[in-house]
């Protein structure tokens, strides 16, 4: 069988798919279908778990990065190492990189909808879905909510449009973003521990070990 080649933007994305996918120093806001606004809303995250006695776990994420697909069997592996302990939460947070990513934020809606209609399961397993995909779009992070795999009724699919489109979803995306922005964020993926970046090995056993440690 002909063995099949990259196409030149594959190959010049797997160069991002050991260290992590970095944004251009171009604006966002000129490459993008999505402008980020200024009334953009920000919440505490690294604050809403003190005094809790939680372990939180948050990854900052692109839908389109290479080594976001990489690390994206390591992340889920630890939600369900970690899903009968109400003292370990998993947050996964938006950080599409426009300038690079066209259509991230796309994407990024998407896989928030996915979440709020199915649950994690199926944000999962969209994301596998996606990550196997070549040629992207808007209609193809839209359609893809049809796929067998995912499972979802007709009326789950209405939602999942209805959420795709409002703009409390995107304000949602936009949040992260600008949370991202605050600590500092130059690509993903990147993984924070309890607020503070975790710059250790992204293996599964460096970060399950790193998680136990904080555990009370």
């Amino acid at each position: 069988m002909k063995k099949k080649l990259l196409s030149v933007p594959l190959l010049l994305a797997s160069v991002f798919s050991l260290s992590g996918c970095v944004m251009n120093d171009a604006s966002e806001s000129t490459q993008s279908e999505n402008v980020y606004t200024n009334d953009a809303y920000t919440q505490e995250f690294s604050k809403s778990f003190e005094g809790t006695g939680k372990v939180v776990i948050e990854e900052f994420s692109d839908i389109e990065c290479p080594a976001c697909r990489n690390f994206a069997p390591t992340y889920e592996r630890l939600e369900k190492a970690f899903a009968d302990n109400e003292n370990v939460e998993f947050r996964y947070n938006h950080y599409p990189l426009e300038s690079i990513h066209r259509y991230a934020y796309a994407g990024a809606l998407a896989t928030e909808c996915i979440g709020k209609v199915s649950g994690d399961v199926a944000r999962s397993q969209y994301l596998h879905l996606a990550f196997q995909e070549e040629k992207l779009s808007t209609d193809f992070y839209r359609e893809l909510r049809k796929d067998e795999t995912l499972g979802l009724t007709e009326k789950q699919q209405e939602e999942f449009l209805t959420c795709f489109n409002n703009k409390e979803t995107s304000n949602i995306v936009k949040n992260h973003k600008v949370e991202g922005d605050k600590r500092g964020l130059r690509g993903t993926p990147t993984v924070y521990i309890n607020g503070e970046e975790y710059e250790g090995s992204r293996i599964y056993d460096a970060l399950f070990v790193e998680i136990t440690k904080k555990i009370q």
